[in-house]
């Protein structure tokens, strides 16, 4: 448990931080039980049928498949995957509270730079925005944006910028507020290989690509027209701690809510396309940022619309990456509509010849990815031949067979049926194919799933509910606590942490104690917001909505019956079956040291007699009262 900065603080950035809207940034949500739980898809696995709820009401969330859970911070740590003092200070940056001095002294390390960059990034934005809409030096990029159609609202909104043609323009508005390592690792200047320092964007028009929390995390530049025809016209910010280019989305922040609306994304490519579209009033448009389309890029749009609509150029390289994205999204399981354009235009020059009326038309007829790989398979082979439709049966069964997700999925039979009728062969023909080719190599190489969150296996088992008849006596303690923290004085006076045998269970109960150290109640809330650790976070939101959907905050407040010393009946035999099971120990112990002496000594010395009143003991005990507890 942290002390770097204090729990009042750590509080407050808790209680104005909206975990629903905070959560519905990065998925959509839809509400269940009269509000009082959201659901949505699980953006910490592949996940197909919204498994993840969120709480309002307890200001928590859970998934059902993968089993993470707690609270807003924990959700930043995983989804951001950020340490918890640079969660807690990005909601304080959101939430536009003051951050206290931290208390922690030494370096820090590198992962806790990234609040820092997104600040440097979040100023550049500001410096490129202004140069852009005040400096004379760039009057160019202005007439450039205006020609481009680029209204002055859309130039606002977008926050777009300038750098001046200067090597070193923002390396001297920097100075005093960061470091020349701030601004390298944050990718706005480069190095040469003379060691030189120089800014990395200059003489162009910047496009800020923000993340889906809105903030800054790279540029796009694209030189003025009249530029050194030996510059790339567009490049975009390196990689960074910050940017990964594979799994962000353009426009997204954007668009987010007008694709919660209309249930569809519409993904064009690039920044430029995205932006025209918006300005039309098509608001449910993100881009891709100079790569294929990635599985990521799909998880992550598919989050918040069951609808996509992938609009491609309509040249020969805009129909190649639309078939490559035909197999990315099939895995997936949405439904993927492509579009490509007629005449070999893109959106942007669509848009200025046809109108949006026209490119919306042409967005919700667009077919289905099956049915556009279909097409355009059958366009390439004559099938009227018995060779043509075969090469069309091969050709989608490789697309499936390089899909083994789907062999899961009805789909997949739908789709094989879909195969039987068209071509007129049996289901079970084509199924026959498609198992042989399965069994051979498929050129489809999966990677690990680096951003699914890991659970220890002793929080794993306890959270999967394969208990152990000890484990439930000693969780029995935690959730007398969380129903009513004032118990936990009760619980520490009779039940030390050493009784204590799951590690996980004992390290919350620990959690209780520094509580009462603090003089501090342990309530639920109170000791999620001390919690720093993401697997102790999940076991004490699971606790909390097993005692939720049992109802026992209301048994509680009805009226509980209490023994004679004022402890309620529910705990009172949970700590005494714990003193019970402690004696079973100590008699196992005492056993063992009676044998050694008996080993050892032909007559019982002082010691050995004393043990042997122990044991005498608690076997009159264990005939009074018969508590047998077993693992």
């Amino acid at each position: 448990m942290s002390a770097e900065f204090p729990n009042d603080f750590k509080e407050t950035v808790r209680a104005q931080t909206d975990i629903v809207q905070l959560i519905g940034e990065s998925i959509a949500l839809s509400s269940r039980s009269g509000g009082r739980e959201l659901v949505g898809l699980c953006p910490f696995h592949d996940d197909h049928n919204p498994s993840m709820r969120v709480y309002p009401d307890r200001q928590t969330f859970r998934c059902w498949v993968c089993q993470t859970g707690g609270d807003c911070f924990t959700f930043v740590m995983e989804h951001d995957k950020l340490s918890f003092r640079e969660a807690l200070e990005l909601l304080a940056q959101r939430a536009n509270i003051p951050i206290p001095q931290s208390r922690r002294s030494g370096p820090t390390t590198s992962v806790d730079e990234k609040a820092t960059l997104l600040e440097a990034l979040a100023w550049a934005c500001n410096q490129f925005h202004t140069a852009l809409l005040e400096l004379p030096e760039a009057e160019a990029a202005r007439k450039y944006l205006q020609q481009r159609g680029y209204t002055e609202e859309t130039v606002r909104k977008f926050r777009l910028g300038y750098h001046p043609d200067d090597w070193q323009w923002l390396l001297h508005r920097a100075r005093g507020k960061f470091s020349e390592e701030q601004l390298l690792t944050a990718r706005l200047i480069a190095r040469s290989e003379r060691g030189r320092l120089y800014d990395y964007f200059r003489g162009r028009v910047l496009f800020p690509i923000l993340n889906e929390r809105a903030q800054p995390v790279a540029f796009g530049g694209r030189i003025l027209p009249g530029a050194d025809g030996d510059q790339a016209k567009y490049f975009n910010s390196p990689e960074s701690p910050v940017f990964h280019k594979s799994r962000l989305v353009y426009g997204l922040s954007h668009a987010r809510d007008a694709i919660r609306d209309s249930k569809t994304a519409v993904v064009v490519e690039g920044y430029t396309d995205c932006i025209t579209c918006h300005q039309a009033g098509l608001n449910n448009v993100v881009g891709t940022l100079g790569t294929a389309l990635t599985e990521q890029h799909v998880t992550t749009i598919k989050r918040f619309a069951p609808k996509v609509v992938l609009i491609y150029d309509g040249d020969d390289a805009g129909q190649m990456a639309a078939e490559r994205a035909v197999e990315r999204f099939l895995a997936q399981d949405v439904d993927l509509r492509i579009l490509t354009l007629p005449g070999g235009q893109d959106p942007a020059e669509f848009l200025g010849e046809h109108g949006v009326d026209a490119l919306q038309s042409l967005v919700a007829a667009a077919p289905e990815a099956w049915e556009y790989k279909m097409r355009s398979v059958c366009s390439r082979v004559d099938t009227g031949t018995i060779a043509g439709r075969q090469r069309v049966l091969e050709e989608m069964i490789e697309l499936l067979a390089c899909i083994p997700e789907m062999a899961r999925n009805v789909r997949e039979s739908l789709l094989i049926a879909d195969l039987s009728t068209r071509l007129s062969v049996s289901e079970q023909q084509v199924r026959e194919q498609l198992r042989d080719r399965r069994n051979r190599p498929t050129r489809r190489h999966h990677e690990p799933d680096q951003s699914r969150p890991q659970v220890s296996a002793d929080t794993m088992r306890l959270l999967n509910g394969q208990l152990t008849r000890s484990d439930r006596l000693e969780l029995e303690l935690l959730e007398n606590i969380f129903v009513r923290g004032s118990l936990a004085a009760r619980v520490r006076e009779e039940v030390p942490l050493e009784w204590i045998r799951n590690t996980r269970i004992k390290q919350l109960l620990a959690a209780c104690y520094h509580l009462l150290d603090q003089g501090r109640t342990p309530d639920f809330e109170t000791v999620m917001l001390i919690l720093e650790d993401p697997d102790l976070k999940r076991l004490a939101v699971w606790i909390d909505e097993g005692l939720h959907a049992r109802n026992v905050h209301t048994i509680v407040e009805s009226g509980e019956q209490e023994s004679p010393d004022g402890c309620p009946l529910s705990l009172r035999r949970s700590i005494d079956m714990l003193k019970w099971r402690r004696d079973e120990e100590s008699h196992g112990r005492i056993a063992l040291q009676l044998s050694a002496q008996r080993e050892g000594t032909p007559t019982l010395d002082e010691q050995a007699e004393d043990l042997l009143r122990q044991a005498t003991e608690f076997h009159q005990r264990r005939a009074t009262k018969r508590a047998p507890l077993s693992n």
